[in-house]
């Protein structure tokens, strides 16, 4: 928004539910709340009252740019409740439960596949231990999100796939577990109290297992003397001694594991990728109490399946569901759930009773060799929260008439100077809508609804299926047309549209692929590139299009893999674009020439060395940090261009030379634009984190741009003598106080101190 005022979002999400395919799942230890991430990169908090079997999702966070790949308890501060997220991009997210706010956020360099909250001895808070692809464990400050301390192997050091850690009994410290990727399993003894900063804490047992690429790693928490180890191909007994294998049961056909625990200290629950878990009855040889405890596996003593937890209808599920297993303390005793988040956005949740050794000998006299059948106890998605709403959720165009089952949104922009919102359509359409009207509809309930004279929306075709991206340049900067709107569809077209008449102006296909993305380039850019627009497609090209012109600049189109992002420097005269494989490629825009090819360390220095450039370019005070820096040096600029043979760059090295010897910080484009975003009211955004969804809308009301909007509305519809009588204009009295406690000018000063020299004469 631009405002440090109080800013109130509100969410118009449509009537058909977000898509939420659930990569990990979370019940946090207050048993209040289901925290789901999903594979698009948002997390849906649900409200869960066990009592009464009731979830309601309450708000969907987005902050994530990557599927989120594992959630954890982050402690609790001040009475409030925390989550930790991490996404599969190495994005750390600390989020407030209360309010869905994110409090802290940070890049890691290093990938978690699983993060454990674990209260340690003498602690007053959690602590996170992590790992994933990198070879060590690291022990994360769930606040400030700050690495502690880390756990590093000497022998055979490889990525950690799992671990577990548990506080052995009339012990000062604890006990981490890990296992390799290769199959070594380490244990490490910690106590925070020996700490020492920037020195990790190596191994001190170490021993190979088989059991390769583990998925799960669980300590018997009855006995603390077995280890559950699940692997994709198989799931094991070990025993936490010596670490020698009890017992072994391979996968079936078309399953793979992916977790486990116990649920007693001769029970386990093994669950699969295919969305069903195993109930298995520990031999003799795995019990710690029986007296064959470690003896070696007798013919035919193997694990007895004696329940199957799957749901009542059962569907093929494209990706692997999310597991959870979680023993809550009551006053009758403890309670074991079980609960899976599965791709179709469906949260299911067992109570997994506890069956004696009577009830299954009694049930296999009944029914031999056939296993309990464990139905769901409670099954939710937001599709069913969708469908329960009374009245149902409204969408930004729900006001069309005469659309039966309408096109979905697939892009939208709003244009604050203009009023109105340009949705782009799934038919190729676009709406531009006045956005005020349009809101008044949905929200407000008044006169207003039987008025007939409404703004009819304009209606632009053109495209020839979805739109996928829309763009308004003169929003950006003035140099461009304040009548164009740009848009670009998945028929590998660029509509430039005159938004007053809704005619088609022009017409670009230059790309073998639909338009992603429309950008405009910095103001700081040579003057024919100010009047183009970027155009990033799915053939892996960039394109800089004159909407001046009205041709082709540059075309960008020697990138091996999908373009990730459109970096700028102006002063060299170079766009850069850097793909998923982590290259980056400069471009000459005035010449077409491709520069270099850069890779590695170079390439991420480049990049970040382009935000800070673009940064320092921002405000006023950025000469003084740019001349400190050497990054906008006129002089340094001046020998890359010569260097380079570059026009462009001479040119502009020579007019920043002048404006630094005369002193001119221009400044005033950022208050311009920061007074623009101030004054406006309303703002509005699209969300859509998945491709097959419809655009939801984020509304932004500003506070007080909305009250000086409203006072600004009253004061010029009245008159002179009204504001006089409502007290908005002083009476001349309090006007010439005002006047002599605060003088105008100077003269002013001098010709009130003259009247009051000659008002003490007369005394």
């Amino acid at each position: 928004m631009g405002s440090l005022n109080l800013v109130v979002p509100l969410v118009m999400w449509g009537r058909e539910a977000p898509t939420h395919d659930i990569s990990c799942i979370l019940l946090t230890p207050d048993v209040h709340s289901v925290v789901t991430g999903s594979r698009d990169g948002q997390i849906c908090v649900w409200d869960f009252d066990p009592p009464n079997l009731k979830l309601t999702p309450r708000c969907l966070l987005v902050g994530h740019t990557a599927a989120v790949t594992c959630l954890a308890q982050g402690g609790k501060a001040h009475g409030t409740s925390f989550i930790v997220s991490s996404s599969e991009n190495g994005e750390m997210c600390v989020w407030d439960l209360r309010d869905g706010q994110c409090v802290e956020m940070r890049r890691s360099a290093n990938l978690h596949t699983s993060m454990k909250a674990y209260q340690m001895l003498n602690v007053s808070d959690v602590r996170l231990f992590c790992c994933g692809n990198y070879p060590e464990i690291l022990v994360y400050d769930p606040q400030s999100l700050d690495i502690l301390f880390s756990l590093a192997a000497r022998i055979q050091p490889d990525w950690i796939s799992a671990l577990h850690i548990l506080r052995p009994p009339r012990r000062n410290d604890e006990v981490v577990l890990g296992v390799t990727t290769g199959g070594w399993v380490k244990v490490w003894t910690v106590s925070e109290r020996e700490v020492r900063p920037r020195e990790p804490i190596f191994e001190h047992e170490s021993k190979m297992v088989h059991s390769l690429n583990a998925l799960g790693l669980v300590c018997c928490t009855y006995n603390q003397r077995t280890v559950l180890m699940v692997s994709q191909e198989d799931w094991q007994i070990y025993d936490a001694g010596d670490f020698s294998q009890l017992c072994r049961v391979c996968g079936k056909a078309g399953e793979r594991w992916m977790g486990g625990d116990f649920l007693s200290a001769d029970r386990v629950i093994v669950w699969t990728d295919m969305g069903r878990a195993y109930i298995y009855k520990l031999p003799t040889n795995c019990i710690v109490e029986s007296r064959a405890f470690h003896n070696k596996q007798m013919e035919g003593d193997n694990p007895i399946l004696y329940g199957v937890v799957r749901p009542q209808s059962e569907e093929q599920l494209v990706n692997a569901p999310a597991w959870q297993f979680m023993t809550i303390p009551l006053e009758s005793g403890a309670e074991k759930l079980l609960l899976r988040g599965d791709c179709e956005g469906q949260v299911m949740l067992w109570r997994l009773a506890d069956v004696s050794d009577n009830q299954l000998r009694q049930i296999n006299q009944v029914h031999p060799f056939q296993p309990l059948l464990f139905p769901p106890t409670l099954t939710h998605s937001m599709v069913k929260a969708w469908a329960a709403m009374v009245p149902p959720p409204i969408g930004i165009l729900d006001q069309l008439e005469g659309e039966r089952g309408p096109p979905r949104i697939t892009a939208s922009l709003f244009l604050p100077l203009q009023g109105r919102l340009a949705c782009g359509r799934e038919d190729g359409s676009i709406i531009l809508v006045p956005a005020t009207e349009a809101i008044m509809l949905h929200l407000l309930h008044g006169k207003h609804h039987h008025y007939h004279n409404w703004a009819q929306p304009m209606v632009l075709r053109g495209h020839q299926g979805r739109v996928n991206c829309l763009l308004y340049p003169h929003g950006e900067s003035p140099h461009y047309d304040m009548a164009h709107l740009v848009s670009g569809g998945i028929d590998f077209s660029i509509n430039v549209w005159d938004m007053y008449t809704g005619n088609l102006v022009h017409r670009f296909v230059v790309q073998a692929g639909q338009v992603l993305q429309l950008l405009v380039p910095p103001p700081t850019c040579t003057t024919r590139i100010q009047y183009c627009i970027c155009s990033v497609s799915e053939d892996h090209s960039v394109a800089l299009l004159s909407l001046k012109e009205r041709k082709l600049v540059l075309l960008a189109s020697k990138h091996l893999y999908p373009v990730a992002s459109v970096k700028w420097r102006p002063d060299h005269d170079f766009l850069l674009v850097a793909t998923q494989d982590g290259s980056v490629y400069v471009w000459q825009m005035e010449t077409g020439h491709l520069d270099r090819v850069l890779q590695g360390v170079t390439a991420e220095e480049v990049l970040g060395a382009c935000d800070e450039h673009l940064a320092g370019h921002g405000g006023g005070a950025s000469a003084g940090a740019d001349s400190e820096t050497g990054l906008a040096n006129p002089a340094v600029h001046l020998f890359r261009g010569l260097r380079h043979r570059n026009l462009a760059a001479i040119r502009h090295a020579a007019q920043r030379g002048i404006q630094q010897v005369l002193g001119e910080q221009n400044n005033h484009q950022d208050i311009h634009d920061s007074s623009k975003m101030r004054t406006c009211p309303l703002m509005i955004q699209g969300l859509r984190t998945n491709k097959q969804d419809a655009n939801s809308h984020v509304l932004f009301f500003d506070i007080e741009a909305l009250i000086v909007q409203l006072l600004s509305d009253e004061y010029t519809l009245m008159s002179p003598g009204t504001l006089e009588a409502n007290e908005l204009i002083m009476s001349s009295q309090y006007q010439r106080m005002n006047d002599l406690t605060h003088p105008a000018s100077p003269e002013a000063a001098r010709k009130i101190a003259g009247e009051a020299e000659r008002g003490l004469g007369m005394g």
